[in-house]
């Protein structure tokens, strides 16, 4: 009895140690504080979030990376807020040319899930994805349209070694899943979603981290125009170390095997490079 109370009590440290880890992860003060969750993109200047309202995450947007032209991009400013009341704006935008206004469900995956992770990665059992920087994504055999352009990887390089960009990624789906081998029944939703538990695991063997993911509930303001006009379905954002890491997840098997689950799932989706502002 005393050493089964022993192995249990053992089970029971390590649990909470790798929570413990994985409670730091920077998805849980970001899906934090009461009321809705908001979604706000900014072309120009954002205003004075609404009373009540508080910011919990703010990016600048650089250039798009895939889904446009990467000279720039349409957006300005990206603000995760939380607070305030469903149906009024939670921000105000008098010097703002175009906003795009979303009330979001931020999804906060098991701390457990982060601390086997990080572990594992520090125990070197997972490593970091080896092998030449794809200069070329369009070469690869799979949807151009969702992978970046040349130019795009061009400008991402160009950047300062020190550079450290969120991804954020707007998401719609296939209703039904587009598999070259027809798989009855699996939604876009679900087969993106396969995808992204492989990207999420090859982000972090890169040395990036997970910041939000978000299921889209309703939209409070639509575009009036740029490249994100229409309907989205999920909104997400991955930090990586440096341009490098990114481009080198190609090089993961699971990682490049998942791509398919990807194309299947997607039917459009931007991804504009963004600096973090808090």
């Amino acid at each position: 009895m005393t050493v089964l109370l022993l192995i249990l009590a053992i089970i029971a440290a390590l649990i909470g140690f790798l929570w413990s880890i994985g409670a730091r992860e920077p998805v849980y003060p970001i899906s934090a504080g009461d009321g809705p969750h908001w979604f706000i993109a900014v072309r120009g200047e954002p205003g004075a979030l609404a009373p009540g309202v508080t910011q919990r995450w703010r990016s600048s947007a650089d250039f798009t990376m895939i889904g446009g032209a990467p000279d720039a991009a349409y957006w300005q400013h990206f603000i995760i807020a939380a607070g305030g009341d469903e149906t009024t704006a939670p921000i105000t935008l008098d010097a703002a040319e175009d906003a795009y206004i979303a009330r979001i469900k931020l999804r906060r995956p098991p701390a457990l899930l982060f601390g086997v992770l990080r572990t594992l990665i520090a125990l070197g059992i997972l490593t970091k994805p080896h092998g030449p920087i794809v200069q070329d994504a369009q070469a690869l055999s799979f949807r151009s349209d969702v992978m970046p352009s040349a130019a795009s990887i061009t400008r991402l390089l160009a950047q300062p070694p020190q550079y450290a960009p969120a991804m954020v990624n707007f998401l719609g789906y296939y209703k039904k899943a587009q598999y070259r081998n027809a798989q009855p029944g699996v939604t876009g939703r679900t087969a993106y979603m396969r995808y992204g538990m492989v990207a999420m695991r090859t982000v972090y063997r890169t040395g990036g981290h997970l910041l939000f993911t978000a299921r889209i509930l309703s939209v409070l303001r639509e575009p009036i125009a740029g490249p994100t006009v229409g309907h989205w379905d999920d909104l997400a954002a991955m930090r990586y170390p440096n341009p490098p890491a990114i481009l080198s997840m190609e090089h993961a098997p699971d990682y490049h095997a998942a791509l398919e689950d990807r194309d299947a799932g997607l039917e459009r989706t931007m991804v504009i490079a963004t600096t973090p502002r808090n």
